[in-house]
């Protein structure tokens, strides 16, 4: 198996972070060290069981807005409502603002 792997430095020491695992990190005074803790963790993970895949039938929940789509489709100030908003951010682009 392959895993991505992110090595970092602080203090003069480096980690290795397995993206997959965010539970391990190797830690070392080099890269090599860092990356061989984070190999050992890992197999000493994994060594413990096996991978499955799991599936699961879940039916999609409709989004909590849906209902309010569309309430203003027969509005008749809806129009005149977006020029006002218009005029009003143009308004806002041509006022110079202080630092």
């Amino acid at each position: 198996m392959t895993f991505d792997i992110l090595l970092t430095q602080k203090n003069q020491k480096y980690f290795a972070h397995v993206r997959q695992w965010p539970e391990i990190i190797g830690e070392g005074d080099t890269e090599e060290k860092a990356l061989a803790q984070a190999r050992t963790d890992l197999k000493a993970l994994l060594s413990g069981g096996r991978m499955v895949k799991l599936d699961l039938d879940l039916e999609p929940s409709e989004h909590p807005w849906r209902s309010f789509a569309g309430m203003f489709d027969d509005d008749p100030d809806w129009d005149e409502f977006q020029e006002v908003i218009e005029i009003y951010r143009q308004s806002l682009d041509s006022t110079p603002t202080i630092p």
